[in-house]
């Protein structure tokens, strides 16, 4: 049974979507604006990469974060809020399958193995 999300916490996850947005236009604007002053002075060692990087990683992470970046959820299934339970049904249904009265355990002798 699934908790259905209160229209506060709804609301809250769309304002956060919504600033993420913005800083991802803010990352957008400042890094053409950098790499556009990289050009006009030279285009010699590209200094911009650190900023691109530094700040593209903590965009990254933010994303993650809000789950804008679902293909991680295909890459590592185990990132998926769904995961667990799936995991639990699973082991659930399959001990269903195998009773254990059925399972019988295997002893092997000693002696076959020594004399090989």
């Amino acid at each position: 049974m699934a908790e259905q999300a209160s229209e506060r916490e709804i609301r809250q996850k769309i304002k956060n979507l919504r600033e993420f947005y913005r800083q991802l236009t803010v990352y957008g604007a400042v890094n053409v604006c950098l790499i556009l002053i990289w050009a006009i002075s030279g285009a010699g060692y590209f200094w911009p990469i650190w900023v691109i990087i530094g700040w593209g990683i903590g965009l990254g992470l933010q994303a993650v974060s809000l789950g804008v970046l679902p293909v991680l959820e295909d890459i590592f299934p185990f990132f998926s809020t769904s995961w667990e339970e799936q995991q639990v049904q699973k082991a659930l249904k399959n001990q269903k399958k195998t009773p254990t009265s059925t399972i019988v355990e295997k002893k092997t002798d000693s002696k076959s193995f020594s004399d090989k």
